[in-house]
């Protein structure tokens, strides 16, 4: 297993990762011209020639960065390959020296158990939905 940044050649494979959780429900689609544009921010996992999970690290300024898009091949879940590849991405931020990591899931024991939570001291998330869905 390696991880490593992706390169532009990873766009498709990382469009099919993205298009078939997206089509499970469990992540914000994203179209293959956004993925192009944000390919320097993705992290991928690769295993005999082949992208079987990738996640996001944007950093936005010194304060803030988001993971995003975090997928493992349905067939290579279950092994531990999202903490691997969280962990790297963290690890990443905090080279850089980034204050906070924001992360919007639903697999909120994943991130728990890697230091996240669901709030900061004194700030709290707010949302407006502004259409019906």
């Amino acid at each position: 297993m390696l991880i490593r940044l992706a390169r532009l050649t990873d766009v498709p494979a990382i469009y099919h990762l993205i298009t078939q959780a997206t089509q499970r429900g469990k992540i914000l689609k994203r179209s293959l011209k956004e993925i192009e544009k944000a390919a320097h921010h993705f992290w991928v996992v690769e295993e005999q020639n082949k992208i079987i999970a990738c996640c996001a690290l944007e950093i936005y300024n010194k304060k803030l960065a988001e993971i995003r898009s975090l997928v493992v091949e349905v067939k290579e879940q279950k092994k531990g390959l999202a903490t691997h590849l969280l962990n790297h991405c963290l690890k990443e931020a905090k080279k850089k020296k980034i204050l906070e990591i924001l992360a919007i899931t639903d697999r909120i024991n994943l991130f728990k158990r890697l230091g996240f939570s669901e709030q900061l001291h004194g700030q709290k998330p707010l949302f407006l939905r502004t259409r019906a869905k």
